[in-house]
């Protein structure tokens, strides 16, 4: 998946759906912490809340839930893992 960068333009077909439907923006746009998160995670790789808050200098709990945000929006696929000695983890992957 590509990520648009700072400079570059923006497709006229997703700017018009933007202008059509703007309260549902805030729904696909993701925050600078949110796209540092995605931009940590190598394509096909696959990663836990632990291993992002480490890379990013996040808490585990604020990693997990950036996580969880930018699974939402549709930007990662998450699958869930069940522990050994109770309780789940969720994986993450481009």
């Amino acid at each position: 998946m590509q990520i648009c960068t700072k400079n570059e333009q923006i497709n006229a077909d997703l700017m018009g759906a933007a202008r059509v439907v703007p309260h549902q923006v805030g729904l696909i746009k993701l925050s600078k912490t949110q796209l540092k998160v995605l931009q940590s995670i190598m394509p096909g790789e696959k990663v836990t809340a632990e291993q992002i808050a480490e890379r990013c200098e996040l808490s585990c709990s604020w990693a997990s839930t950036l996580l969880k945000t930018v699974w939402e929006r549709g930007y990662l696929y998450r699958t869930l893992t069940l522990m050994l000695h109770g309780g789940i983890e969720y994986v993450y992957q481009q």
